[in-house]
């Protein structure tokens, strides 16, 4: 396992986050009242329990965007677990470079987003790395702080560079 010499998690929108959970909540509200329902109160308990637990799973998941910089890749994946993920290693990146973009416009929104040559792995706002790839292929990665996420993507490719020779 490599070491990480920077991370950063850029969550859901606040938005998003109710849209989320208050789809959820209103799911358990029948089961909550007993609307509609014949089911006994164990069985209604287990139900709200599960809608729940589905709410936190997609949360841990999907919840946003981390990115770890590590000794000879740049790892992205999406919510807090690394279960959705992409390695892009340091010898791949041909450039680098901070930008501001139109997620809508040019990916349809945030999340794992595009088509051919250029893709996005985002989470919210306007702001990502672009690396273009040893293919030619662009991948956008969205953050919240992307001059800083250059700075360390390019400071470790630096290192893992002097270190191969």
């Amino acid at each position: 396992m490599e070491s990480t010499s920077y991370r950063e998690f850029s969550a859901w929108p606040g938005w998003v986050e109710l849209v989320v959970w208050g789809s959820l909540g209103a799911t358990t509200l029948p089961f909550v009242f007993g609307w509609g329902t014949d089911s006994g109160i164990t069985i209604r308990v287990i139900s709200i329990v599960a809608i729940l637990g589905i709410g936190v799973a997609i949360r841990f998941i999907f919840g946003g965007l981390t990115a770890m910089v590590q000794e000879t890749r740049l790892l992205i994946y999406m919510g807090s677990i690394p279960l959705v993920k992409r390695s892009i290693p340091f010898a791949d990146i041909v450039s680098i470079e901070s930008v501001r973009y139109r997620p809508i416009a040019e990916f349809g929104g945030w999340g794992i987003r595009g088509m051919g040559k250029k893709k996005a792995w985002t989470a919210r706002g306007d702001q990502a790395v672009v690396l273009t790839l040893a293919d030619d292929r662009l991948l956008y990665v969205g953050s919240d702080s992307p001059e800083q996420l250059e700075e360390h993507i390019r400071r470790a490719m630096t290192a893992a560079s002097l270190l191969s020779e």
